[in-house]
């Protein structure tokens, strides 16, 4: 079991969603969207051995890719 796998169940637990997989400008502007609609947000940093090809693009832009988690906020 992976530690990003466990991260993942606990963050489920606590009422968090995943929602996206992001980066750069497009991360930002995620971000500022969710809030204005008053959700509330958890930004974790991808292992990008966890998802291999998908995170392709990211690295071979040498970008970092970040998972955007949600909830309501309460």
């Amino acid at each position: 079991m992976s530690i990003q796998s466990d991260l993942k169940r606990r963050l489920e637990k606590e009422g968090w969603t995943l929602a996206t997989t992001t980066g750069g400008d497009h991360l930002e502007r995620t971000l500022s969207m969710y809030e204005e609609l008053g959700i509330e947000t958890k930004v974790i940093t991808l292992d990008k051995d966890v998802c291999g090809e998908c995170t392709k693009c990211y690295t071979d832009s040498n970008e970092t890719a970040y998972r955007i988690y949600t909830r309501p906020k309460s």
